[in-house]
């Protein structure tokens, strides 16, 4: 999945950072590209891998997943979109949720917004899925803010956008294949499977401070 994932979103990027958890080494084709900075991480990072990397503060960052391929224009029409925005003050993904309660008592508590669906008008969301969304840098979450997040880094980051008073949009689209997962064979683990179907209450606590906020469409 990773060769795929890699292949729609390289050449749209200046440098692509890979966070390699539980691989033994880089692999051969990414230790000498110019616009690949790869590691093996000392430990598993999970998802908070997306978070290793510290940007420069001006710079344009997408965080992506290894299980999403990107459309060959994703990159220039979510720059296009923040740059129609205050970028100061927002984050525009592809992925978002909006919960119906103040104090949610599970995740199903929630509207969510799917990378993969059409969406006439951009939507204000109370969290926007890490796996697709671009962001300053500076509005990027610090590692030390996100490192005790394994497995629920979307939740984490939300929080760290509302405490900061930085709003999350998803970007309106016309079209199915804007971002969709990499197609495999049967079933593949994932985080939502093993751990966010059954979210801790200590979660759910950290989900109350930025939920049913207000929500509006442009």
């Amino acid at each position: 999945m990773l060769l795929q994932a890699v292949r729609s979103i390289l050449d749209q990027v200046d440098m692509l950072h890979l966070c390699m958890n539980d691989w033994k080494e880089v692999p051969s084709e990414y230790q000498d590209h110019p616009r690949v900075s790869a590691f093996v991480p000392e430990e598993d990072q999970k998802d908070v891998g997306k978070f290793v990397t510290t940007p420069d503060p001006d710079d344009i960052v997408f965080l992506v997943d290894d299980d999403l391929i990107y459309s060959d224009d994703y990159v220039q029409r979510m720059v296009k979109c923040l740059g129609n925005h205050d970028a100061d003050k927002v984050v525009i993904g592809t992925h978002g949720s909006t919960y119906s309660s103040t104090a949610p008592e599970n995740v199903h508590q929630r509207t969510a917004i799917k990378f993969g669906q059409p969406l006439q008008n951009m939507q204000r969301v109370d969290q926007l899925g890490t796996g697709a969304l671009v962001a300053l840098g500076r509005n990027i979450a610090p590692y030390e803010y996100m490192k005790t997040s394994q497995k629920f880094v979307d939740v984490r980051y939300a929080r760290w956008l509302y405490e900061n008073g930085i709003e999350s949009w998803v970007i309106d689209r016309e079209d199915w294949g804007f971002v969709r997962r990499v197609p495999t064979e049967g079933e593949h683990e994932t985080i939502f499977k093993t751990f966010t179907r059954k979210t801790p209450q200590a979660v759910l606590d950290e989900i109350a401070v930025f939920a049913a906020r207000v929500q509006v469409t442009r």
